[in-house]
């Protein structure tokens, strides 16, 4: 096992109430004994969550910006981090143990993934892409981010692209725009690769 050395902190001070402060301030807690009180966590909006917020709306629904990803056989780090949070409401269970359990219970399995204007399921049990588009998909994830730079999702990508089962679906999922940094995109083609199995039930 690592040994980790910190130096004393008196404070710590997080901007934003998202995933990436809530995470900070949990390994400061475990790796680093770091007091809770000790720890701020500042954010500007009425909800808190960052991207993973939900908001409970008047008809009894919600409205959420985030999806439910957390598949046992991915995400290593983020269940380490879960697996060292105790659960508030069973106790003796980690954060970890409580959602694999839910999962289980409630397997996110979607029965019409897109939908038209006409609010009919769309067929999407391939992801529509053309041979241009593998081949254009392909040289934008082997691409160095060096080579990508600053450039749009556009540069990499033909206009019929944009009219796949696939980009509709990715882009519903992680709230693309043709118009982001393909740097982007590679990244997140690169870590959710895993997900192209089962794209059309999330």
């Amino acid at each position: 096992m690592i040994q980790r050395n910190f130096e004393c902190v008196r404070q710590a001070y997080f901007f934003g109430g998202g995933i990436g402060s809530l995470a900070g301030a949990a390994f400061l807690i475990r790796d680093a004994q770091q007091a809770g009180r000790d720890i701020v966590i500042y954010e500007a909006q009425p909800l808190v969550g960052g991207s993973l917020d939900g908001a409970l709306l008047a008809n009894g629904g919600y409205s959420l910006r985030g999806g439910r990803m957390l598949t046992t056989d991915h995400y290593e780090c983020t269940w380490d981090l879960l697996s060292s949070i105790p659960s508030l409401e069973h106790p003796g269970l980690s954060v970890r143990e409580e959602t694999i359990a839910f999962n289980l219970e409630n397997p996110a399995h979607s029965q019409a993934r897109l939908v038209d204007r006409n609010r009919f399921k769309v067929d999407v049990s391939h992801m529509g892409f053309s041979a241009r588009d593998r081949l254009e998909l392909l040289r934008l994830t082997e691409a160095s981010e060096e080579t990508l730079g600053n450039s749009r999702i556009t540069d990499w990508l033909s206009p019929r692209f944009f009219e796949s089962n696939f980009w509709y679906m990715w882009q519903t999922t992680f709230a693309f725009q043709p118009w982001h940094s393909a740097v982007e995109l590679k990244r997140y083609l690169h870590r959710f690769m895993n997900e192209f199995p089962r794209i059309e039930t999330l």
